[in-house]
C-alpha cells in the first residue's frame, strides 16, 4: 500500500529491509540510530501499536515518521494520536519531503481523531521542525516545557537536550474512506458536495501531438446530473464493481468508481468510471486517496492496468500525471464516442 505517490516521493509503511538501510544512513550522517529500534517500530507496526510512514526520494529512502495511538505528555488519557519520530535524511532535506510525511500522516490521524499531537526539542537543531508546526496550524498545550517525561517546574534545572520537550497539538478535519452501498447513493449523500470547476486551458491532440488550448468554460452539476450519477454509481455495484467515498467531518466530499466487467481487446483494463473530489475539499488529499483504492480495485479484478476517460483540463491531467497516469496504448472507441474530448489514459497496476 502507499500512504501518497508522485512521481518523486512515495510514501509507504517500513518493510524489513529498510531497518539496516535506514541505521546506516543515519550513522553516515553521525546520527545514533541502531537497527533495533527500527525492527522495534517494524514489530509494533505489524501488531498494530504503531505506524511507520516511510518516505523515498526516487526510490531512494529519505526519511520517516511514526504515529502512535495515544499521544503521552500532558495529552495522557485523551483519544488523540501522537506524532513520534520524525526524521529527513540530510542529503534529502528541502525537497519537500518533510511537508509530505506531514501531509500523509495527518490524513491517517484524521481517520481516527479529529486531533493529532506531537512534542518537539527546543535546541537550534529543532528549529525548522518547530517553524514547520507553527506554521501547520499546531499550537502549544500550554503546559510548558517538558522533561524526560515529566513537566518541568520554574526554575528547575535541565539540559537542553532531546529530552527537552514542548507539546503541540492540531485540529483536524476528520476524514474516512469506506465502500458506498447502493442504498445510500442518492441525491442526499451529496448535500455537501460541490462538482464546480472553471476551466481556462485543455489539453488537445494536434498533428499527432500534445497541446494546451485557451478553451474556457464552467462546469457545476445539477440536480438533474446528480440523480443519474447516483443511478449509474448503483449500476456500477449491481454489476460487480466498486464505489468508495471519501468524507471529512462526516460529509461526503470524494467519490471513485470502477466498473465489474474488464474492457480491452485482451480484458487488461478495469475502468475507472469516476473521480471527483468537491471543489472546497480540493488540494487534501483525497483525490490521491481515492485513486488507490481505484488501484486496489483493479488488482482485485484482475487487470494489468487502470483505464481513464479523463477530463482533458490542464488540472486535471497535472493530477492523473501525479498518479502515474500515461496516454493509454489502447483506445477504447466507446469512450472516446461518448467523451471525444476526453484524454484516453492508463495507469500500470504491474509497477504501481
Amino acid at each position: 500500500m502507499y500512504y501518497y505517490r508522485d512521481k518523486s516521493v512515495t510514501i509507504r509503511p517500513l518493510e524489513e529491509g529498510d531497518c539496516a538501510a535506514f541505521a546506516g544512513a543515519f550513522a553516515a550522517q553521525g546520527w545514533d540510530k541502531p537497527e533495533e529500534q527500527y525492527q522495534r517500530y517494524l514489530r509494533e507496526q505489524q501488531a498494530g501499536q504503531r505506524q511507520v510512514l516511510v518516505a523515498l526520494w526516487q526510490g531512494e529512502l529519505a526519511g520517516y515518521l511514526t504515529l502512535v495511538p495515544r499521544a503521552g505528555g500532558p495529552f495522557a488519557g485523551k483519544p488523540w494520536p501522537e506524532i513520534v519520530d520524525f526524521n529527513v535524511l540530510e542529503k534529502f532535506q528541502r525537497r519537500g519531503i518533510g511537508g509530505k510525511l506531514m501531509d500523509a500522516v495527518e490524513a491517517l490521524a484524521g481517520e481516527a481523531s479529529d486531533v493529532v499531537c506531537i512534542g518537539v526539542g527546543m535546541y537550534p537543531g529543532y528549529g525548522a521542525a518547530q517553524r514547520m508546526y507553527v506554521k501547520r496550524g499546531y499550537i502549544p498545550d500550554g503546559s510548558g516545557l517538558w522533561y524526560r517525561d515529566q513537566p518541568l517546574p520554574p526554575m528547575a534545572p535541565c539540559e537542553n537536550d532531546d529530552d527537552l520537550v514542548l507539546h503541540f497539538s492540531k485540529k483536524l478535519e476528520r476524514r474516512e474512506l469506506r465502500p458506498l452501498a447502493g442504498e445510500e447513493l442518492t441525491p442526499g449523500l451529496f448535500a455537501w458536495f460541490d462538482r464546480f470547476q472553471p476551466v481556462e486551458k485543455c489539453w488537445r491532440k494536434q498533428d499527432g501531438q500534445w497541446v494546451v488550448k485557451d478553451i474556457a468554460f464552467t462546469e457545476r452539476w445539477s440536480e438533474g446530473d446528480y440523480r443519474e450519477l447516483c443511478a449509474l454509481l448503483r449500476l456500477t455495484l449491481a454489476t460487480g464493481g466498486a464505489v468508495w467515498g471519501a468524507f471529512l467531518e462526516g460529509k461526503l466530499k470524494g467519490f471513485v468508481s470502477v466498473e465489474g466487467e474488464r474492457i480491452g481487446s485482451r480484458g487488461q483494463y478495469a475502468d475507472l468510471s469516476s473521480i471527483h473530489v468537491s471543489a472546497d475539499a480540493r488540494g487534501k488529499g483525497l483525490g490521491r486517496a481515492l485513486f488507490q483504492k481505484a488501484e486496489e480495485a483493479g488488482r482485485m479484478l484482475g487487470a494489468q492496468a487502470l483505464y481513464i476517460s479523463a477530463h482533458s483540463s490542464v488540472e486535471s491531467q497535472a493530477f492523473y500525471k501525479a498518479m502515474g497516469c500515461v496516454e493509454a496504448k489502447e483506445y477504447q472507441a466507446f469512450h472516446v464516442e461518448k467523451e471525444p474530448c476526453d484524454c484516453q489514459l492508463e495507469r500500470s497496476l504491474e509497477q504501481a
